[in-house]
């Protein structure tokens, strides 16, 4: 109880002021009804903005959750078009039995390194020979092509990126159906070539250039960009130039392309290499 004497007798001038303080306070905040509604007001802006902050935290929070749902539906949306689209040209030629109408399939993946600064960049997935992944496969993301697989571990694999002076595909001229060879020239890694399209195809800017399902790695009609500029050289073709739809320093999640009749169309192919010219 002593203590408490002194306690009080030594403060007690900050204790009156405290006091009188209170007294003031409550005195603006009950003296008028202007005045109330002003300070109900102001507590009112900082609560919602407090609760603004939370929530933009939880909904961040709940990001990794929501992108990996998405990336789901996104491959299951994919398989059922693909479906949709090749069973009807393919069910009379086919029975039920084979398959039929299941030429490619979507694997999710997520995207665990990359690089866009080299001449021959690769990415790395989070996917492998345990979610049926092997080299040879393309990769793609809802904005167009993103490379083909090269090689896989159990867990992962790394991917030949579009941004790679080795990379090539068969690529076309939506609107012409025009087919070309699509390669990055290692300069801006927003743009790649379009060659070989010959030099009396009337070009546009802003025409589609999408893949033209010339082999056993991507189907056709996968985005790519759309012509930005292009010229003639050597007077038969023209060089077109390419934006691309992807940006390759954003990229986060793909999907993995399987093509059913992968392996049969390939050993065909390699036949019709190895086989003997047929005499005339």
């Amino acid at each position: 109880m002593g203590a408490l004497l002194k306690f009080i007798l030594r403060f007690h001038g900050f204790i009156l002021f405290l006091i009188l303080e209170g007294a003031a306070v409550s005195l603006i905040f009950y003296g008028t009804y202007y005045q109330q509604t002003q300070m109900f007001g102001a507590l009112q802006a900082l609560q919602s903005h407090s609760y603004a902050i939370a929530g933009n935290v939880t909904d961040y929070l709940a990001l990794k959750g929501d992108n990996k749902t998405l990336l789901l539906e996104n491959a299951k949306l994919r398989n059922m078009l693909d479906y949709y689209q090749s069973h009807d040209a393919t069910k009379s030629v086919a029975p039920e039995s084979a398959g039929a109408g299941k030429l490619f399939s979507y694997i999710p993946a997520k995207v665990v390194n990359s690089a866009t600064n080299r001449q021959n960049n690769y990415l790395v997935l989070n996917v492998g020979e345990w979610h049926n992944i092997f080299p040879e496969m393309g990769v793609v993301t809802d904005n167009g092509v993103v490379g083909i697989v090269v090689n896989t571990s159990a867990h992962y694999a790394t991917v030949m990126s579009l941004l790679n002076r080795s990379f090539k595909i068969s690529a076309r001229i939506k609107r012409t159906e025009y087919l070309g060879t699509l390669m990055w020239d290692g300069l801006d890694y927003r743009e790649a070539i379009l060659s070989e399209i010959p030099q009396h195809v009337m070009i546009r800017l802003g025409d589609t250039v999408e893949t033209s399902g010339y082999s056993a790695i991507f189907p056709e009609g996968i985005l790519i960009g759309t012509i930005a500029s292009y010229e003639t050289r050597k007077g038969n073709f023209h060089e077109i130039r390419v934006k691309l739809e992807a940006d390759f320093k954003k990229l986060r999640y793909v999907n993995v392309i399987r093509f059913t009749h992968a392996a049969e169309l390939r050993r065909l192919e390699q036949q019709l290499l190895t086989q003997p010219n047929i005499p005339q």
